[in-house]
């Protein structure tokens, strides 16, 4: 009995063992017969990335602004089907994504800017991804408002002429504009290349202001005021000749040159600078320059000499500029004979 139970068992192990073999078979036959199934399919072919759009370059590469408005057209061939966005980039960074636009020719408005340089460039996306990008445009930044510096006349200074120089500077390439408050009215002005101004202002008794505006190739726009008083001036001159008169037979003679200066306020005058002149009636003109101390601007031991030729009125004049810049003009003769 024991035998046969043992046999029994053995069996019954044996048949499971084929059971299973035989569910792996029909499950492995099964997978061959999907695989057979999927190669009969017809197989579908990625769509393509979008071709790239083109960017117009700006009427005004650079500009102040924030915020502008970019022109680009559309690939001629773009399929729609394979493309429903458009992405903005501002110097390699994401700067808006939008849809497609209807037109083929179209406008992105207000793309953000950067200060300074701006590489901008689009691209279309779709079902195959990222398409080539446009050539990049590039747009300058600039909303610096120019400096403006005034390097005459001295701030808060007084003048004493009718007139008196403007100087200063702004940036290269500014143009600029003065306005005489007053008179209602432009000041003409020069301006060199690297920024350096002047103009000519005329001037009224009392408080003169004037009011300047630089503009930069951005458009940034400045201005500064500048107020200049012009005030009564003493300032004299008075030019003296040792002789009046001398002979033929007198040459040659040394004579002496006095002027006697003061200054817009009426004192004698310290540092003025004074040239004089001795024009003879025949001969070119001689100059000497001296100083004026205590008010005094001298040409000693000034030589008269020639022969009938000398005959005639000698002019002697001399020019003095006071240290704030209004000049001075005195006049004298004296004739040999």
């Amino acid at each position: 009995m024991a035998r046969r139970v043992g046999w029994s068992r053995r069996i019954g192990v044996a048949t499971a063992l084929v059971v299973i073999v035989g569910a792996g078979i029909a499950l492995a036959g099964g997978a061959l017969d999907n695989r057979g199934g999927d190669r009969s399919e017809p197989g579908r072919s990625p769509a393509p990335p979008p071709a790239a759009p083109t960017l117009l370059a700006p009427e005004l590469a650079l500009t102040r602004l924030a915020l502008i408005d970019i022109h680009g057209v559309l690939p001629a061939d773009l399929d729609r089907g394979g493309a429903d966005r458009l992405r903005i980039f501002v110097n390699e960074k994401l700067a808006r994504e939008r849809g497609v636009p209807a037109e083929a020719n179209f406008t992105l408005n207000e793309v953000p800017l950067d200060e300074g340089d701006n590489l901008i460039r689009v691209v279309l996306v779709g079902e195959g991804g990222e398409g080539e990008s446009s050539a990049p445009i590039l747009v300058i930044r600039d909303s610096t408002t120019p400096q403006i510096r005034i390097t005459r006349p001295e701030p808060g200074g007084t003048v004493y002429g009718g007139t008196e120089t403007l100087r200063g500077r702004t940036e290269p390439g500014a143009s600029l504009e003065i306005k005489d408050e007053r008179a209602n009215e432009s000041v003409e002005a020069t301006v060199a290349d690297d920024g350096r101004f002047e103009a000519s202002l005329r001037l009224a008794m009392g408080s003169n202001t004037f009011v300047v505006f630089s503009e930069d190739a951005a458009g940034n726009r400045a201005s500064t005021r500048v107020v200049v008083t012009r005030a009564p001036s003493l300032a004299s001159i008075d030019l003296t000749v040792s002789v009046s008169e001398l002979t033929v037979g007198d040459l040659p003679a040394t004579i002496n040159v006095v002027a006697l200066v003061q200054d817009e306020l009426g004192r004698a005058s310290e540092g003025a600078e004074g040239t004089f002149c001795l024009s003879p009636p025949n001969r070119g003109t001689t100059t000497y320059r001296s100083v004026t101390a205590e008010g005094r601007a001298t040409w000693p031991n000034m030589v008269v000499a020639g022969d009938e030729r000398a005959v005639g009125t000698w002019l002697v004049t001399v020019l003095a500029i006071m240290p704030s810049g209004e000049e001075l003009r005195g006049d004298a003769s004296f004739s040999v004979h």
